[in-house]
């Protein structure tokens, strides 16, 4: 009992003093974790609602509630993705060239989440039964006009819900790309994120069956039970959201006076290049039969009736703490195999136990007769057992996702220099075409076996299955009556042979998408220890422009410093494994053993518990020698990243990248424009059929492409913005000056909310009003500022795109030039800890 009261003792110890200070070698303090992990449970929140109105092949609300037929539901599927591929870009594009002290996803979070939360209550709360009513009989297109709008209504709101929503669930879901440059923290971060605000979807799982049994006869396609359930929901989903708002701070590695500014196919450009991403997007793409099944286990309940409410929210419940136990045991996994390992093990054990449920389904007897267990609990039992499993792997998608995606923009801005985050949703939504052509497929499947008005309509008028009385006590003619649905279609679901053939079907077409899924993973080779290396390379960056722009910090210049310094003194050394040997040899000490069972033989408990402090002891020393040897070991494989980037002007490469640098400086802007097109094409064929055999090879062959690239691109844009003239260097007098103003707008709005705190705290109206008429003011000169500055920013986007040979060869001039004065910062760095050292002496 002293045992665990010292352990929880040492663990608040632990928060307080890391609740707003995070832990050497972390980013992130304990508050900003909780934070964002705790107000995730209102995203998630809004997530669920959110994405059960968005249309998609087998979309239930639409389909089984608002009764839209399968086929017409994939044609409003079809243009819904058509049309969220413009607005994808547009978020892309603002996020991409966000410039605000809030940092980059930040600002979104509460400015997205409030419409998103406001169409998903209109959503559920527009009169769809009413239509006939207030828009007449008769046809239109064929079909029923009150169907027609309401097929209009959903589509308008998905037009709508499809920039808000995703715009609110990315910034929230891509802030944790940028809360910390750790990758093993992102996982970390994102189990804890993932536990806490998985209780979100569980709770709704868990109320929806209880309050469908209490309010509308067991039915969870009901349109009266999201309203009785999604506005309050909606509501408290914004107001935690506003916590991860309140109380996170973006850390992106890059100098504090770099500014981005990316046009929307630039960006694009950078990002078809990134190998990583198109990895993760086939996957992404090519899984959609995956999901097939997964509606398998509400239709048993709903249509089956095989058990009550009572026993599909225990399933439910069931089934989704798999996912709890996945997520904890994520990082573990991650850490011990790696995310490539882990990828596809989870994947490959997905297509096992989604194949065994097929066997299991075809023994469940659906009739609603009397039948033994061997036909009833068991195989529900195993069924759920199988769906437990399959959750517990796409659990660790959930950990593993944003940790991938956030080492592949950390590839991004390594190879491109710019954080282009936004653009990779936008080639996902364009990619998005490939899984809606490819979803046609499950809709095809839902008609052909049975899903359908004509099959429904002859199950509705056979008395066999209208009278037949479930295994929950259900009338199904007495659930048909009480529906409040537009369509008859999934009513043919009643009938047991088709139920049980399409569940069959779902189960095989998901073991299919699982099959497909895993295979673009065994291209991923991004590993922990690239990823580190690469950040490590990023602040190097970072560090030498902000010296060559004279905003070198001190912290920034020890932690450099340090870093080379410990990569040169590993240099020559081998990678050891660090092993557990030590930690058991200590646990068996044949010594401490022998004491302590000699002490309990002898009843002597003071040199018992003296020999089991020892042997204590003796493990603990062997797992901190353990965790210094991983460390060392980490830090000996990530030494050739550093010194590879400190001397890559020396490598050939590096000299062939000076060489080209020097001679587009030294033609100058002038020079740019006397190389023809035909030329510049000329040159990037040739760079294309460069060899690439070997790794040295293929970095030269990709570096002669992106620069012969990078050329003939940038003399296409000086025709386009310039014609025959020379490039104009533009004036940044007027920008600058856009920017001091801002600072001050910005300085005096921190006035005047402090202004606003006193006149609440004192109730003086007077003074209120006369603030609040101010801040009113202030944010009309906000808008109208930024909209100079980003005319401004559009006149030196044009001119940085024609010139970008030269100023890439000016850029990478001053960075051979910083990085050849690394002498004279260590000489810095021995004043700096001379005198922090004689600071600590004086304090000590």
């Amino acid at each position: 009992m002293a045992n665990i009261v010292s352990k929880v003792g040492a663990v608040v110890k632990e928060a307080k003093m890391h609740w707003n200070e995070p832990p050497h070698g972390r980013y992130m303090p304990y508050k900003e974790i909780i934070s964002y992990a705790g107000g995730g449970i209102g995203v998630k929140f809004l997530a669920v609602m959110a994405t059960n109105m968005i249309l998609s092949a087998t979309n239930v609300l639409i389909g089984n509630t608002l009764g839209v037929e399968p086929i017409d539901m994939y044609i409003m599927y079809f243009i819904s993705v058509i049309a969220n591929i413009p607005l994808s870009g547009i978020r892309a594009n603002i996020i991409d060239n966000t410039r605000s002290k809030e940092g980059k996803y930040r600002p979104y979070i509460v400015k997205m989440g409030i419409p998103s939360a406001i169409v998903t209550i209109l959503f559920v709360w527009f009169p769809y039964n009413q239509f006939g009513a207030l828009f007449g009989e008769g046809n239109f297109f064929g079909k029923p006009r009150a169907y027609v709008v309401t097929c209009a209504i959903i589509l308008l709101l998905n037009f709508i819900q499809n920039f808000f929503y995703y715009f609110f669930s990315e910034a929230y879901d891509n802030l944790i790309h940028v809360l910390s440059p750790n990758t093993q923290e992102r996982a970390d971060v994102s189990t804890i994120k993932g536990v806490i605000y998985s209780l979100a979807p569980s709770i709704l799982s868990l109320a929806m069956p209880i309050f469908a049994q209490l309010l509308t006869n067991n039915n969870l396609y009901d349109i009266r039970l999201y309203r009785y359930i999604y506005p309050p929901l909606a509501i408290l989903s914004v107001m935690l959201s506003i916590v991860v708002y309140v109380n996170t701070k973006e850390k992106i590695v890059q100098a504090k006076t770099h500014v981005i500014q990316i046009k929307f196919m630039d960006s694009l450009r950078e990002v078809l290049r990134n190998k990583y991403f198109w990895v993760i997007a086939m996957a992404t793409w090519l899984g959609f039969l995956e999901t097939s099944m997964s509606v398998v286990l509400n239709w048993l309940y709903n249509y089956g009736g095989i058990y009550n409410g009572a026993v599909n929210s225990v399933i439910t419940l069931i089934c989704q703490n798999a996912g709890l136990v996945g997520m904890l045991l994520a990082p573990f996994a991650i850490r011990k195999w790696g995310k490539r390992f882990v990828l596809i093990s989870t994947n490959v054990l997905n297509i096992v136990f989604i194949g065994l449920m097929f066997p299991v389904i075809k023994t469940i007897d659906m009739s609603g007769g009397e039948a033994g267990p061997a036909n009833t609990w068991v195989p529900i039992v195993l069924l759920v057992l199988c769906y437990w499993m399959n959750n517990l792997m796409n659990a660790f998608m959930q950990i593993l996702t944003p940790s991938v995606n956030a080492d592949i923009r950390d590839y991004q801005q390594y190879v491109s220099g710019e954080r282009i985050d936004g653009m990779f949703s936008t080639i996902t939504a364009i990619g998005g075409l490939v899984t809606v052509a490819s979803s046609g497929i499950v809709n095809l499947l839902y008609d052909k076996f049975g899903i359908n008005t004509e099959t429904a309509t002859q199950v509705i008028n056979d008395p066999e299955v209208m009278n037949k009385v479930l295994r929950n006590g259900s009338v199904v003619k007495d659930m048909i009556a009480s529906s409040d649905t537009a369509s008859i279609s999934y009513f043919s679901l009643y009938d047991s042979n088709i139920l049980q053939t399409m569940c069959g079907v779902l189960i095989i077409a998901s073991m299919i998408g699982a099959f497909i899924n895993v295979l673009p993973y065994f291209f991923y080779d991004l590993t922990e220890i690239k990823q580190q290396g690469m950040i490590r390379v990023l602040k190097i960056r970072a560090f030498f422009e902000d010296y060559g722009n004279g905003t070198l910090s001190d912290d920034d210049l020890v932690e450099v410093v340090e870093m080379v310094d410990s990569a040169e003194q590993l240099k020559d050394e081998k990678p050891v494994k660090a092993t557990n040997d030590g930690v058991k040899a200590a646990k068996k000490s044949p010594e401490l053993r022998s004491r302590m069972s000699s002490a309990k033989k002898s009843k002597n408990m003071e040199a018992f518990e003296a020999a089991k402090q020892e042997l204590a002891d003796a493990v603990k020393l062997a797992k901190e020698e353990r965790r210094a040897a991983a460390l060392r070991e980490q830090e000996i494989r990530l030494a050739p990243f550093v010194l590879k980037e400190l001397s890559r002007f020396n490598s050939e490469l590096g000299r062939l990248q000076l060489e080209n640098a020097n001679r587009i400086y030294e033609e100058g802007l002038e020079g740019l424009g006397s190389h023809s097109i035909s030329e510049l094409r000329a040159e990037l064929k040739k760079a294309k059929r460069m060899p690439k055999r070997t790794d040295d090879e293929k970095e030269a062959r990709q570096y002669a492409v992106h620069f012969a690239r990078t050329r003939l691109t940038a003399r296409k844009y000086q025709k386009k913005y310039f014609g025959a003239d020379a490039i104009k260097v533009p004036d940044d007098t007027k920008l600058n000056a856009l920017f001091n103003t801002e600072e001050q707008y910005d300085k005096k709005e921190d006035k005047l909310y402090k202004s606003l705190y006193e006149a609440q705290e004192k109730k003086d109206k007077a003074q209120l009003a006369a603030v609040k008429s101010q801040i009113k003011a202030l944010k009309a000169d906000f808008r109208e500022l930024n909209k100079k500055i980003r005319d401004e920013q559009n006149h030196r986007s044009n001119y940085n795109r024609s010139a970008k040979p030269y100023l890439d060869a000016r850029n990478l001039l001053r960075q051979a030039e910083n990085y050849a004065h690394f002498d004279e910062i260590r000489e810095l760095y021995s004043d700096i800890a001379a005198k922090r050292a004689q600071e600590e002496a004086v304090t000590v």
